[in-house]
């Protein structure tokens, strides 16, 4: 999809591997993850930047950010010109969105592949009626 390198973040050996090498990592989902890993595979002065709101409050010890002086920060979304970036961004590197289309007089089966877990990445639906 157009990124350099890759790591499972679901797989916590894949994740101790990377301690110390990240400078930003950005979440955008709402579940609760493994913050204490999350936190160990920052650089110094590295940050968790959320884009999603977790389900429940993120637990982490205070000496981790501190003796990095690592940082979790957030912010709803971006202004128009961080957008504007961001899609240069995906542009020079070839980043597409992953989705699958429905017509919107399919919009029964989208929802159950949705709800069966089967959607790779988005659904997006279309319009297909006067």
């Amino acid at each position: 999809m157009g990124a350099d390198h890759v790591v499972n973040s679901r797989d916590s050996a894949a994740l101790k591997a990377q301690a110390g090498k990240f400078d930003l990592l950005l979440s955008t989902v709402n579940v609760t993850l493994d913050w204490k890993s999350y936190l160990h595979s920052l650089a110094p002065n590295g940050s968790v930047h959320l884009l999603g709101i977790p389900l429940e409050p993120i637990a982490t010890p205070a000496n981790l950010l501190i003796s990095g002086a690592k940082s979790i920060t957030g912010s709803p979304t971006g202004s128009p010109a961080a957008l504007r970036t961001l899609l240069k961004f995906a542009a020079r590197k070839n980043i597409a969105p992953q989705i699958e289309l429905f017509p919107m007089s399919q919009i029964n089966d989208a929802i159950e592949r949705l709800h069966s877990g089967q959607v790779r990445y988005r659904v997006v639906l279309k319009a297909d009626f006067d």
